[in-house]
C-alpha cells in the first residue's frame, strides 16, 4: 500500500510535466491544469507528511506571488520559519528558493506558468534540501548563457550582459530577448528527480 502511494504521485507528477511541457511547446504557455496540478500536489506532499509550518509558508507564498500585502507576509513569514529552533534543514533551501521564485516572478524574469511548475517541485522534492534548488537554479543558468554568449565576441557578450542588467524585468521590451521553453527544462528535470533519484515521497 504504501508503494502504491508513492508511485501514484510520481505517476501524476509525470503527466502534468510532460503536458506542460507539451503545452510550453507549442503555444509558449503552460497549460493552466498543468501549474494548479503541480501546486496541489507540492501542497499535498506537505500536508501528507505533517510539515504543518512550511505548509502554511507554501500556501502563503501561493498568494504572495501576487505582491501587495500578501507578497510582506510572505517575507515575514519565511523569516519567522527560518528562525524557528531545531527546523529541519533541508527547509532551509525550500524556503530560500521559493522567495527567489517569486522575486524573479515579479520582476517578470519568468512567467507565472514557470512559477507554479517551479513551487510545486521545490515542493514534492523539499526532503532533498538543495538537490531541486540547484539543479533548477543551475539549468537556467547555463540555458540563460547559451544564447548570450551564441555568435558573439566576448566584448558584445558583454555588452549584451550589462543591456540585460539594465533593462531587467522589461523582457517585452527587449528585442533581442529569447525566451526558452522553460517548462520542458522543469519537466526534463522533474523527471530525473522522481524517477531516478527520489525515494519515498510521501512519508
Amino acid at each position: 500500500m504504501a508503494l502504491l502511494a508513492n508511485w501514484i504521485p510520481k505517476i501524476v507528477a509525470s503527466i502534468l510535466l510532460v503536458y506542460a511541457a507539451y503545452g510550453d511547446l507549442r503555444k509558449r504557455e503552460v497549460p493552466y491544469l498543468s501549474g494548479v496540478g503541480m501546486l496541489l500536489l507540492g501542497a499535498v506532499v506537505l500536508i501528507w507528511n505533517q510539515h504543518w509550518l512550511l505548509t502554511a509558508f507554501y500556501v502563503i507564498a501561493v498568494m504572495g506571488s501576487r505582491g501587495g500585502w500578501w507578497g510582506l507576509a510572505t517575507i515575514v513569514v519565511g523569516l519567522l520559519t527560518l528562525a524557528v529552533p531545531g527546523l529541519m534543514g533541508e527547509a532551509y533551501p525550500f524556503i530560500l528558493a521559493i522567495l527567489f521564485i517569486i522575486a524573479m516572478f515579479r520582476f517578470k524574469a519568468i512567467g507565472q506558468g514557470d512559477a507554479v511548475l517551479a513551487f510545486g517541485l521545490l515542493a514534492v522534492a523539499y526532503r532533498d534540501g538543495l538537490w531541486m534548488p540547484l539543479v533548477l537554479l543551475i539549468s537556467s543558468i547555463v540555458l540563460g548563457l547559451i544564447p548570450l554568449f551564441w555568435k558573439r565576441t566576448p566584448k558584445e557578450a558583454l555588452d549584451r550582459a550589462i543591456a540585460i542588467l539594465r533593462n531587467f524585468g522589461k523582457i517585452d521590451e527587449d528585442k533581442e530577448a529569447v525566451r526558452f521553453p522553460w517548462a520542458v527544462i522543469a519537466a526534463v528535470i522533474g523527471l530525473i528527480y522522481f524517477w531516478l533519484v527520489s525515494g519515498e515521497i510521501l512519508l
